[in-house]
């Protein structure tokens, strides 16, 4: 229900984005940087131990003003996530078998943020942006590792009894603009749902710490 109330909203989102475009004031850019990805895992309500890594994003970004200080600012990005986890039970995913496992997932991520300026400049400076975001999962890898030590190379299975397509995060960023577009600021990501779709399986959430650099290109 939660992701399809996120989903909803970034549907709205995109449709505004789309309205936008023609609009004078639109404004596009880019934006990309690393990443650190880890995940909160729960196994039988029991924390599991994690292990997180590196990875990195890049895509688009428009700012669409509201008022004053605050603008909408949309991003589509690819965004390169994994984390690897000690098992201390077992459930039907990754396997009644498994001991540990360790993924790596390839995401398109819908965030429609809202940017407030909190500078003396309205539309530059310090900021602030926060709101929801959505990873469209489509593709991934897990080793598993079971009992006997053998090593099970595999494509992440995306279903009702497996991982899910889509994963609900809140975002929240911290950085500073040049009057010139340029940017920079640092994120974090906490997931609100699970990546893991069976019921009988662990509630797996993203945590990502990342660092952006980028430029909106600015209309006269």
């Amino acid at each position: 229900m939660l992701s399809k109330r996120i989903s909803c909203y970034c549907l709205i989102a995109g449709t505004l984005l789309a309205n936008g475009a023609s609009a004078q004031k639109t404004e596009f850019g880019f934006i990309a940087g690393p990443q650190f990805t880890n995940s909160t895992y729960y196994l039988h309500g029991k924390k599991q131990a994690t292990t997180g890594k590196f990875g990195g994003h890049a895509g688009a970004i428009a700012r669409i003003p509201f008022e004053g200080r605050l603008f909408f600012t949309p991003s589509l990005y690819y965004s390169m996530k994994g984390f690897s986890v000690t098992l201390t039970d077992t459930s039907s995913n990754p396997g009644i078998d498994a001991v540990a496992n360790d993924l790596r997932i390839h995401a398109f991520e819908l965030s429609p943020l809202f940017t407030i300026y909190v500078g003396r400049a309205t539309d530059s400076g310090p900021y602030v942006q926060f709101g929801p975001s959505i990873d469209m999962n489509v593709a991934g890898r897990e080793k598993v590792t079971v009992k006997n030590g053998a090593v099970v190379s595999r494509n992440m299975s995306f279903s009702g009894q497996g991982y899910s397509r889509l994963t609900p995060s809140v975002v929240l960023r911290f950085g500073v603009q040049t009057p010139k577009g340029f940017f920079v600021n640092a994120h974090i990501l906490q997931g609100i749902g699970s990546l893991n779709n069976n019921d009988f399986g662990p509630a797996i959430r993203h945590r990502v710490f990342g660092l952006s650099v980028g430029k909106f290109f600015l209309r006269n």
